[in-house]
């Protein structure tokens, strides 16, 4: 990348790769005239693209008071994006001790204007124009997504004032989203931050945060999301461990992959490197060794994948490809939000998790809908697919030989509506049972179609599901069966705790000890030694002697 940098110190420079058309970037182009040397941007474009294209405004950071465009990272990012085809504009602003607030704010707008008003002949779609940066950046991207034409907001225009300020969409790393201190006369002005601007907006946004930073506090962005979410606006979060160089130089290999989905996305720019068109990272990651993301294939949009973010790693770490868990949700729900944080920690342990159900962000996003069993043995068939094809990201990552069948309540209906297929190698009916009853094509003659080890998981007494289950495990008569009790945790368990609390560890286990054949659980599912487990119960059947 320094090789690639050091071409881009003379005013005019054309870059090529092999296979990729060549780029043009030109240095310090004025989008405003009356407010000093400051007000430039750099910009790059694809030199042979023909008609328009989407365009990204990249800002900088530097607490408003110092960086430049001129730092390494954005202008590795402007290269980037352009080489990706984009139209990317790299931008100074002036800085506080040039002009007070809101100055830096009215730049970035006025350079938004300038970029529509120019659109022609650069190569711009001005209704595809997003913005991206990091810190004092991220906040100014923020503004530029929350506040755009406000009348909240009333400043200079600059001299294409008769142009929109607005943009497509918005991506703030580790962004301020209010100044945080009430002492500052900059927190006497709501209308300089995102968290003046609480209500639903339609502009798409994305936040990257580290979970550890201690100079934009993550409450506060959190709680920012919070609301916004709340008042309707469609917000991405990407929380992971790491500080404030979070999106900067730390955890790119999560957050640029989200940015670009999310640009690819929201500007209707095809990018054939990403197989996903949105990523997200629930719960940290998990808290196996291999943090895990979130992913909506786009050749598959009607479910949700979890797995090692770096599935290479996991290969080699783990000694061989990595075994797959198909989940079903309960109430038959095309959503797996409720369940993420156990996915996450199954597949931060070296699993591929295909749960049926679009990606949501959050719950309660959009409405939710019931979903046919037919559902299970589509994600079977996608993944076996996809570990065939040599274009695809899970060759060689995906080992369809050991694979599994979750789902909880009806979705243990749905697993067990599935029990006849070969291709599954143990089943887990988490909080469910038929008993006497048929639900989702299932009814206890799906019992007859096991033909390997199941793992029955319930929430004592008080689970609706208990005596079913109950029924369930007792008619069973030529696989293994493990009935395990989490005795006080109810038919909703534990799965949306922190790492998927209990139930997650003891599917977990299930998993390890069923797929990966690691011996020393035998004591927990064949003698039942429930060490670290405490308030469960279990019991075995039909296992022969040794296992």
């Amino acid at each position: 990348m320094k090789r690639i940098l050091s071409l881009l110190m003379t005013m005019l420079t054309t870059l090529s790769m092999a296979a990729q058309n060549s780029i043009t970037v030109t240095e310090n182009i004025a989008y405003r005239t009356d407010k000093g040397p400051n007000t430039v941007l750099d910009l790059a474009k694809p030199t042979q693209a023909a008609g328009q294209r989407p365009a990204i405004l990249i800002i900088h950071g530097g607490g408003w008071s110092a960086g430049s465009k001129n730092d390494a990272v954005y202008r590795s990012l402007m290269i980037d994006y352009a080489m990706k085809g984009y139209v990317v504009c790299n931008m100074n602003y002036r800085l506080v001790q040039e002009a007070p607030f809101p100055a830096c704010i009215e730049d970035v707008r006025c350079a938004i204007r300038w970029m529509k008003a120019h659109a022609a002949e650069l190569g711009i779609d001005p209704e595809r124009i997003g913005t991206f940066g990091h810190s004092a950046g991220g906040h100014l991207s923020l503004m530029a997504g929350v506040s755009a034409d406000s009348p909240d907001f009333p400043d200079e225009g600059g001299p294409w004032k008769e142009q929109t300020a607005s943009v497509a969409c918005a991506v703030g790393g580790a962004p301020p989203t209010e100044i945080g201190n009430p002492n500052s006369p900059w927190s006497q002005h709501l209308e300089w931050w995102p968290v003046g601007y609480i209500h639903r907006l339609t502009t798409p946004l994305l936040v990257l945060q580290g979970a550890e930073d201690p100079i934009v506090r993550p409450n506060l962005t959190l709680d920012w999301v919070t609301k916004m979410r709340s008042a309707g606006t469609p917000v991405e979060l990407v929380l992971v461990h790491g500080q404030h160089g979070v999106a900067f130089d730390q955890q790119l290999e999560f957050t640029r992959p989200a940015m670009d989905a999310f640009f690819a996305r929201h500007l209707g720019m095809d990018d054939a490197t990403l197989s996903f068109e949105q990523l997200k990272v629930p719960d940290l990651g998990g808290s196996g060794p291999f943090k895990a993301v979130a992913v909506r294939e786009k050749s598959l949009p009607d479910f949700t994948v979890y797995h090692p973010q770096n599935m290479a790693h996991a290969v080699r770490r783990s000694g061989g490809k990595l075994p797959v868990l198909i989940f079903a949700n309960g109430g038959c729900m095309d959503t797996s939000v409720g369940y993420e944080n156990m996915l996450t920690e199954v597949a931060s342990h070296g699993y591929i998790v295909v749960a049926i159900g679009e990606m949501q962000q959050y719950q309660g996003e959009r409405r939710e809908q019931q979903t046919p069993s037919t559902m299970v043995a589509r994600a079977m068939d996608w993944i076996c697919s996809q570990a065939q094809d040599a274009h695809s990201p899970y060759y060689n990552m995906a080992d369809t030989e050991r694979m599994a069948a979750a789902g909880h309540s009806c979705g243990g209906a749905q697993v067990l509506a599935n029990a006849a297929d070969k291709r599954l190698k143990t089943y887990l009916i988490l909080n469910a049972g038929m008993g006497h009853m048929e639900m989702a094509g299932a009814s206890s003659k799906s019992l007859k179609n096991l033909h390997a080890p199941v793992l029955y998981l319930t929430g004592g007494p008080s689970d609706v599901a208990y005596q079913n289950a109950k029924i369930d495990y007792e008619s069973i008569r030529k696989v293994p069966a493990v009935w395990a009790d989490n005795t006080k945790s109810g038919h909703g368990g534990t799965y949306n705790q922190e790492h998927g609390g209990a139930n997650a560890r003891m599917v977990l286990n299930w998993l390890e000890w069923q797929l990966r054949g690691k011996t020393e659980l035998d004591a927990l599912f064949l003698r039942s030694d429930l060490t670290g487990f405490d308030g469960w119960a279990l019991k075995q059947k039909n296992f022969k002697s040794g296992k």
